[in-house]
């Protein structure tokens, strides 16, 4: 049975389950539109699992059936304070989430049924694996609004599908369907809805069965290579792995033909 973690909204789920750290977003009233309290819960609960060893995998998704997260909350639109010409400008408690999914070394899934917009494909960017049904519906509408998209998400945007792709989605506004995202990149498989918890869980099955050290430094060469992240970081993940007792394991569990036992040291 699932362990339920705190996280201080009732919009924002945790859930330990097994090694599997889950997230959902639960404002299905409103489409799972992510308000400030729920950004700066979903940072409390990711920077958790980060830092707790038996969490492999993280897997986040929306309630409701109808919406990943339709965007961030725009219900007080009138008083919204968007990011200022510094770096480190804008809202600090929208803003904690995202960073806190750019700092997470662990795998993430997103599983994505219904509306991905806004601010929620800017979380949705930042998982590893996106795997969608075929009735989500992938968007950015900025320009509908006149409001600026943050940086931040315009690069994680960009390394995912490209400077046309990218164009496209930002420019106009429109609404893709779950095969034009997984043609530009954006989803790495589409399912039928009744499919998604299963290929969700299939795969983060598949991760947790593997080297917990080696998926940490893939996903920080990934990000070095993709420019937005440490390079030295990534180096000093590959020796931890070639000095691991996991990979005494591997080495062990292959001469021996059975399945190997990780243990993420």
């Amino acid at each position: 049975m699932a362990q339920p973690v705190e996280t201080g909204t009732d919009k924002l789920i945790g859930e330990i389950d097994g090694a599997i750290g889950r997230i959902t977003f639960d404002n299905p009233e409103r489409h799972n539109a992510i308000t400030p309290d729920m950004f700066a819960a979903l940072a409390t609960v990711v920077d958790a699992y980060e830092h707790d060893p038996a969490i492999r995998v993280v897997v986040i998704s929306g309630a409701g059936g109808k919406a990943f997260a339709s965007g961030a909350d725009i219900g007080n639109l009138d008083s919204a304070r968007g990011p200022g010409r510094e770096p480190s400008s804008g809202d600090a408690r929208t803003s904690r989430g995202p960073a806190a999914l750019g700092r997470l070394t662990k795998p993430l899934i997103a599983a994505v049924d219904g509306y991905c917009l806004g601010g929620g494909l800017l979380v949705a960017l930042h998982a590893d694996l996106l795997v969608a049904t075929d009735r989500a519906q992938f968007g950015i509408p900025a320009a509908r609004l006149g409001v600026g998209y943050p940086i931040e998400g315009v690069e994680q945007l960009v390394g995912r599908v490209g400077d046309a792709n990218a164009a496209l989605i930002l420019m106009t506004g429109n609404r893709f369907s779950a095969e034009e995202a997984r043609r530009m990149g954006l989803a790495h498989a589409v399912v039928p809805p009744g499919r998604l918890d299963d290929e969700v869980d299939r795969l983060g099955e598949r991760l947790v069965a593997n080297a917990p050290l080696t998926l940490r430094a893939v996903k920080l060469s990934i990000a070095a290579a993709a420019g937005r992240g440490d390079r030295q970081a990534a180096l000093d993940a590959i020796a931890d792995c070639w000095a691991s007792e996991d990979f005494a394991e591997g080495r062990a569990a292959f001469a021996e033909h059975r399945d190997p036992r990780f243990q993420g040291r």
